[in-house]
């Protein structure tokens, strides 16, 4: 993504800044060295070249796996297009205005892409199925992404295209709508969601019946809406 373009180019040329200065000097490094040098030099140069190569996956390990770090890192880079965290959602027919499913989705950053996964519930309470994206893009407050989905990700028995549109604009989003793109959605079927907010120190929303209630809140919300939600588009903001 082009946010994180920066820090790959910065590791490269921090990479190549030291193995050029490293070279510029072996007399000096040599120095150092004397009485291991047979023994040093090649070690040296070994791990340079590893460098070297692996610099591509060491921004990747800086932007995605470092731990309280990385995910400050995007926030940064991404600034007022920072998407990441959980959103309770409603899937709603819009032809009877009836919710289809209450669902709670995480987007994290994984492989280069944000990643797309939850769970969705009937009406009832009973566990639909999970999904999770296999491919996405992000772009002008846009998401776009490929999923598959089943009762259990070990077997996925659907697939299918989602488009999400992230509001408000000008600041880092605080909700989103969507809509899937599919043979198997052959009518209006759309989604609304809120994020989720933590407490400082808080631990995130793990067990099923929490993640359904707080689906269920955002229904609560949307539900008078949805007459008027109808007659516009779902790339419009809905409050």
């Amino acid at each position: 993504m082009q946010h994180f373009r920066s820090v790959h180019s910065t590791v490269h040329a921090g990479v190549a800044s030291l193995c050029f200065w490293v070279l510029q000097h072996m007399d000096k490094v040599q120095a150092y060295i004397a009485d291991y040098r047979q023994i040093a030099i090649p070690i040296i140069l070994a791990g340079l070249a590893f460098l070297f190569r692996t610099s591509d996956t060491l921004a990747t390990v800086i932007i995605e796996n470092i731990p309280l770090f990385s995910w400050r890192l995007r926030r940064f880079l991404m600034r007022k297009e920072y998407i990441e965290g959980d959103w309770p959602l409603v899937v709603v027919d819009m032809q009877t205005l009836r919710p289809l499913y209450f669902g709670f989705l995480t987007i994290d950053f994984r492989g280069g892409q944000h990643y797309v996964h939850g769970d969705d519930w009937n009406p009832d309470g009973t566990h639909a199925f999970s999904y999770h994206s296999v491919q996405s893009l992000c772009r002008n407050h846009m998401l776009q992404y490929w999923y598959e989905q089943g009762a259990s990700m070990h077997q996925p028995e659907m697939r299918g295209y989602t488009e999400m549109y992230f509001f408000p604009v000008d600041t880092v989003a605080q909700r989103h709508a969507g809509r899937f793109l599919d043979p198997q959605h052959t009518h209006d079927i759309r989604f609304y969601a809120e994020k989720h907010h933590y407490r400082p120190f808080q631990w995130r929303l793990a067990k099923p019946d929490r993640k359904l209630e707080t689906a269920q809140a955002v229904w609560q919300k949307i539900e008078p809406r949805l007459g008027y939600l109808r007659s516009r588009t779902v790339s419009a903001d809905f409050l």
